[in-house]
């Protein structure tokens, strides 16, 4: 028998032997040719969406009563609404922050979610909320936590809404993401119809009047 037709005999007799392995290699070669859309989406998945104790850490966050205090004084969601939620979740993934973290850099990230997203300078109430009575000497120190948290991230602050929808689809019924602005409150303010008061920084300390838009004060986890 030749050289050639040993090896072929020997290769059958693989086969034949252990006729589960073409079969598996087979079906790790299908999964492998992922269509580019497919595997857009799947990194998308891996790099972006929190695993489930990622997520349930955040939304303990959440339930801290400062941070309560603080989304249901944002009433009308112009610095809180879910998208701005989801970005800062999704910017803890991306910097690889431990649980305990989150705490820290909670509101650093919300402002710097808000400073990617948002023409206005509503982020500014963010400041006190963040460093209290101080805050005016104290900002550079947000500034710092903010500048950490995008090292950390390599710079990757901008997040599509197409990643934002696909976190809130893993709870779907968490009242984060029942934080939806409304249109009134969407668009940009032209300087000259802009009411001081809109513009005033008023912390924990101040409670804001009622919007005359929306005539309501929404609680933060208030379902629909």
């Amino acid at each position: 028998m030749g050289i050639c037709a040993l090896g072929k005999h020997l290769l059958t007799a693989i086969h034949q032997s252990f006729p589960g392995r073409t079969g598996e290699a087979t079906t790790r070669k299908r999964k492998k040719e992922l269509s580019p859309e497919e595997f857009r989406k799947r990194k998308k998945i891996d790099d972006d969406i929190p695993q489930p104790e990622e997520r349930a850490a955040f939304f303990t966050l959440l339930e801290d009563e400062h941070i309560q205090s603080f989304l249901a004084r944002d009433s009308c969601l112009k610095i809180s609404d879910k998208y701005l939620l989801a970005m800062v979740l999704t910017y803890f993934r991306r910097a690889n922050l431990r649980t305990e973290e989150y705490r820290t850099y909670f509101f650093p990230s919300l402002f710097l979610a808000n400073q990617f997203e948002e023409e206005e300078l509503f982020r500014w109430e963010i400041y006190p909320w963040a460093l209290g009575l101080m805050w005016m000497i104290e900002k550079e120190q947000l500034h710092h936590l903010r500048n950490q948290m995008l090292i950390r991230m390599g710079f990757k602050a901008w997040v599509d809404r197409e990643t934002c929808d696909l976190i809130m689809a893993q709870d779907p019924d968490h009242c984060a993401w029942k934080r939806e602005r409304k249109v009134h409150h969407s668009w940009a303010i032209r300087q000259c119809r802009r009411d001081d008061v809109d513009f005033t920084i008023k912390g924990p300390w101040i409670t804001p009047a009622p919007c005359f838009l929306c005539n309501t004060i929404l609680l933060p986890c208030q379902e629909e």
